[in-house]
């Protein structure tokens, strides 16, 4: 069985199941298509290696992902710690004058 002729038996079931509902449930159900087909969006090629759906390449959409936050959070907090140990090192800036004092020549 290919996936036309599956298609089609599932059709046939739930157009089936339409004759017994009522107009309440069949409104209900129609509002609810509608709103999957407004909110479908075609995929998209992303450079001929795949295809996605449209909305991943929506920024909002990843914006309002977790997974989006976790690598800038984790690279705001390895800056933090760097620049807090760096703060925290008492001969960081003994060592930094003995440098320039080398360079400079004003040790023997």
């Amino acid at each position: 069985m290919n996936e036309q002729e599956f298609a089609k038996k599932i059709a046939q079931t739930l157009n089936a199941g339409i004759s017994r509902m009522d107009d309440a449930q069949l409104a209900r159900l129609h509002a609810a298509r509608e709103k999957a087909l407004r909110a479908y969006v075609e995929p998209v090629p992303v450079l001929g290696l795949a295809t996605v759906s449209g909305r991943m390449l929506d920024p909002a959409a990843w914006i309002r992902k977790p997974i989006f936050w976790v690598p800038i959070l984790a690279l705001a907090a390895s800056i933090a710690v760097y620049q807090w140990n760096e703060a925290q090192d008492p001969l960081y800036d003994e060592v930094g004058e003995l440098d320039a004092k080398l360079l400079t020549g004003e040790l023997p």
